[in-house]
């Protein structure tokens, strides 16, 4: 890929700004949340994954200097909500969450397809959600679309405190079904399948974009350099670079796109 002098310029633009104005601000406190492979603890015990390097690199670019921290999702969801001086990752971002937050986006773009236990599908998909278990986590913002695909907390769909419960449940026939996204579902196919657990799609759930959510407090001003720095290392290759071996081809062509249809400057 080719990048023109105009990126280069708006690179030094950024680094300029985040000089300047690194001495006028609080720290952020970088909030996230158990989800591989964009983000989870390694085996040394420290916040890792391909989209926690991408924002550790807007934050040397930036100098926002500053832990990643690995919380429960509700948790780190309500300290952004508040403030101050919070962000959390990987965010979904819609109409019901839109006014909560300020956004820096979108770091990943895929789709959600509700997935089943092979073994346990005995009627009609379409009915699926009338006779069949679910599972979500709390706070997350696929719960409302499961309930508008028929699901009911009070009836079918379980509600966990982190995502990887849902994955024990449905593996140990707990629940039948779970949401799954285009972007690492055939490596989770494979690990159910090695445990003879095989998977087959039940229903489209939604599409989804995730964002960094700021909290409130954060300065327009402050928000817009973040999103310049994503943007930026989307047309310069850092994204790539960091998403390649992770996340499908695709979505990292559709993330380009994006950023080259309003380049930083």
């Amino acid at each position: 890929m080719k990048f023109s002098i105009s990126h280069s310029l708006a690179s030094c633009g950024i680094l300029l700004l985040a000089l300047s104005a690194s001495a006028e601000q609080q720290p952020l406190r970088l909030l996230t949340e158990h989800k591989p492979p964009g983000t989870f603890l390694n085996e040394k015990g420290h916040v890792s994954g391909a989209t926690v390097e991408l924002v550790r690199h807007l934050q040397q670019q930036l100098n926002e200097p500053g832990k990643i921290e690995l919380l429960p999702w509700a948790r780190a969801y309500e300290m952004a909500k508040t403030g101050p001086d919070v962000a959390v990752f990987e965010t979904i971002r819609n109409a019901e969450r839109e006014a909560l937050f300020k956004w820096v986006g979108p770091l990943k773009q895929y789709k959600v397809v509700l997935y089943a236990r092979a073994d346990r599908l005995t009627r009609d998909l379409t009915e699926f959600p009338k006779y069949r278990i679910a599972c979500e986590y709390r706070r997350s913002a696929l719960v409302d679309d499961l309930v508008r695909l028929g699901f009911s907390t009070e009836r079918n769909l379980v509600l966990t405190s982190k995502h990887g419960d849902c994955y024990d449940m449905l593996l140990h026939g707990r629940i039948y079904a779970i949401a799954l996204s285009s972007n690492n579902v055939e490596a989770q196919k494979a690990l159910f399948l090695e445990k003879g657990v095989p998977l087959v799609a039940v229903l489209p759930v939604t599409e989804v974009k995730m964002y960094m959510a700021f909290s409130p407090d954060v300065s327009d001003t402050r928000v817009a350099r973040w999103q310049a720095a994503l943007e930026q290392s989307y047309l310069n290759g850092t994204m790539r670079k960091l998403y390649q071996n992770v996340y499908p081809e695709q979505m990292i062509a559709e993330l380009e796109a994006l950023a080259a249809i309003h380049p930083a400057e």
